[in-house]
């Protein structure tokens, strides 16, 4: 693989079974290969109500990019970027708000819904979130699967759930993500076939 990842997608439907496969595949992968990890999960309909609540979607990608850099640059890095990119001060504070969100996943989903829970995306993110979890929880207790809001994925094709997998104990970037692009064929001239998908990153899991 030139780009030294493999990946595991699956196209053609939009079942949140789906999800829940790939969220099992990572699982079991790290575990096969004795290397705790822990798998984040976010959704990109609640960070497109988290625009929506900073005063409309044509802010999504300005806070997108700026909330991926988080574990980069700090928290105030990102709060200035944001303020750079045409945020004001109330705004910013509810970014911070947003992904000073933290917690086991019950505490997390309590507070995405107080924060956001008034918008519908927002709820219909929610629900997806609780259902993949739950089944993962349900098939697989031992799967380290956690809510990260601060988990942004900056590539804009992302419509739905939003996956990242941390090595733990290693100062080291993701080993793994990815997530749902049900219009990413679209961009090829091949429009209507939804699709989710994973990676793993085949030299940060070897450096591990």
């Amino acid at each position: 693989f030139p780009s030294h990842d493999t990946d595991a997608d699956i196209a053609g439907s939009s079942s949140l079974l789906h999800e829940i496969e790939l969220a099992l595949i990572y699982a079991t992968v790290f575990a096969k290969l004795s290397l705790p990890v822990e798998i984040h999960i976010n959704n990109r309909k609640i960070l497109q109500a988290l625009a929506e609540k900073c005063g409309g979607a044509s802010h999504m990608m300005n806070i997108t990019i700026a909330i991926d850099k988080l574990d980069k640059i700090g928290m105030d890095k990102v709060k200035q970027e944001l303020g750079e990119r045409g945020l004001n001060e109330e705004q910013i504070a509810i970014v911070e708000k947003y992904i000073s969100i933290e917690g086991d996943n019950q505490t997390s989903i309590q507070q995405l819904s107080t924060l956001l829970g008034d918008i519908d995306c927002a709820k219909e993110g929610i629900g997806e979130m609780i259902e993949i979890l739950q089944a993962v929880n349900r098939t697989m207790p031992s799967a380290n699967i956690y809510v990260c809001p601060s988990l942004a994925r900056g590539l804009n094709y992302y419509t739905g759930t939003i996956f990242e997998v941390k090595a733990l104990g290693v100062e080291m970037g993701s080993i793994g993500g990815g997530g749902r692009y049900d219009d990413l064929t679209g961009l090829f001239g091949v429009k209507g076939i939804a699709g989710v998908g994973i990676s793993f990153g085949v030299d940060r899991i070897y450096d591990v």
